[in-house]
């Protein structure tokens, strides 16, 4: 799985591995080559690792660097109280880039809940404004709780900080959620979902959306499959079965090791994994999470947004964007989970820009054309003469694709024809409208028959 520092004679190693971490709430990986340095300016306490400590093999988070190593990671124990003993730790889900993810009884709550634990280093980037995150859940928490899209967006159940050895650790604790999409996909051993529950994610996620972007004034930016998360139910009966019948573990450590060179035990990923048949046939109820890349609604706003295959033709183009990137995403995660291959794929042979090719395939896919004048200056600023015809038509030299409708009725054939093929392409058609102003909103789209006679 995840092995840092030297992989020949391992020291630690797991009792049991699984693997893909199912994380309860997905910690983005922020590269640390965005973020400044750590180093003298920084007021929390410097602890410093002896070298046995920084040279073992960690098998997960290096609990092993500092804060001004962009560590600073706690070891949390299983049984450890936080928070003047309101939650105690029962398990750990799994880990992030700058934070761990761990299972824990809310005891003033009476529940379960998931403990998103920063590093040192994480947390003081919050407080310095360089990670917005947090600042979204908060605003997403508060605005309208009593929206009926509050439930499919992740949300804080309660926030809280602590010192260690190491710094400052802000907490997110939130409600525990289950499978993503891909975890789905491989629990279910398909790449290709059932229309009728690619159309039930549609409309959760359409009111997450529509909370996210009437109430919220934010856009979430980085919709995937990974931010995508099951919300089970009979939470607390799955999570006593699985402490039962798989109880949480410690990473094996060496009996040679001795306390000088590891005083604290590393714990092993544990996710709880929630069946979704316990759900019936389409009860799935999905939530949208992982807000690290999310945007306030600032008109005029532009600028790089999306990961490159699910972005927005007006993105690309260099165009004030919004709301309307996310309703393009969902149309290209339709077809996605339809088909099991990306609605676009512009990492191709060639000399041409990757934006080029991106802008072709909308054209061959789709088959509706991008506004002249606006190829014409995008051409300008790339250095590629005849933009129009190059974006509009395929390119010479690269196997063109055929327009989504094809591949949608090859889904179609092995699957015996749903007769919700006609219905979801047209849906999925309105969401990819080049132009932007012909988009749905989230609110609007959710009155579409396809949907609301689920």
């Amino acid at each position: 799985m995840l092995l840092r520092g030297r992989t020949p004679l391992a020291r630690i190693r797991p009792s049991s591995l699984r693997s893909r971490a199912l994380l309860p709430t997905n910690s983005r990986f922020v590269h640390s080559q965005f973020l400044p340095d750590v180093h003298e300016s920084v007021s929390e306490p410097f602890w410093r690792s002896s070298n046995d400590l920084k040279t073992l093999d960690w098998p997960e988070e290096n609990l092993g660097i500092t804060i001004a190593e962009r560590g600073g990671f706690y070891p949390t124990r299983l049984g450890e109280t936080f928070d003047d003993g309101r939650f105690v730790i029962l398990r750990k889900l799994g880990r992030g880039g700058f934070s761990s993810v761990w299972l824990a009884r809310d005891c003033k709550l009476q529940k379960s809940v998931a403990i998103k634990m920063l590093s040192a280093f994480g947390s003081r980037q919050i407080k310095l404004g360089n990670l917005e995150e947090l600042e979204m859940l908060r605003k997403i928490t508060s605005c309208n709780p009593s929206h009926p899209g509050f439930r499919h967006v992740g949300h804080l159940v309660h926030e809280f900080e602590f010192n260690s050895f190491a710094g400052t650790h802000i907490c997110a604790v939130t409600d525990v959620l289950s499978f993503d999409v891909p975890a789905l996909q491989l629990y279910l051993d398909q790449d290709r979902l059932r229309l009728k529950h690619i159309l039930k994610l549609v409309r959760d996620t359409l009111k997450g959306l529509s909370y996210l972007h009437d109430e919220c004034q934010i856009v979430h930016t980085d919709l995937k499959p990974d931010n995508l998360l099951l919300k089970p139910t009979h939470v607390e009966a799955t999570i006593a079965r699985e402490l039962c019948e798989k109880p949480s573990r410690l990473w094996h450590v060496d009996k040679a090791i001795s306390p000088d060179e590891l005083p604290f035990h590393p714990v092993a990923s544990a996710p709880i994994h929630f069946a979704p048949d316990f759900d019936g046939d389409v009860g799935l109820s999905w939530v949208i999470s992982d807000f690290g890349h999310a945007r306030s609604i600032v008109p005029g706003q532009s600028g790089i947004a999306q990961p490159y295959a699910l972005r927005a033709p007006e993105v690309i183009l260099g165009l004030p964007w919004g709301p309307p990137i996310d309703i393009w995403t969902v149309g290209c995660l339709m077809f996605e989970l339809a088909t099991g291959q990306w609605l676009f794929s512009p990492d191709v042979a060639t000399d041409l820009p990757r934006e080029v090719v991106h802008l072709s395939q909308m054209v061959q896919r789709i088959g509706d054309a991008h506004d002249e004048a606006t190829l014409k200056r995008f051409g300008e600023q790339v250095g590629v003469k005849d933009i129009d015809k190059l974006s509009n038509y395929a390119i010479p030299g690269i196997d063109p694709i055929c327009p989504m409708e094809a591949d949608m009725q090859k889904f179609a054939r092995d699957h015996n024809g749903d007769g919700l093929m006609t219905e979801f392409i047209r849906l999925m058609r309105s969401f990819l409208a080049l132009n932007p102003e012909k988009r749905p909103r989230a609110g609007e789209a959710l009155r579409d028959p396809v949907l609301t006679k689920l």
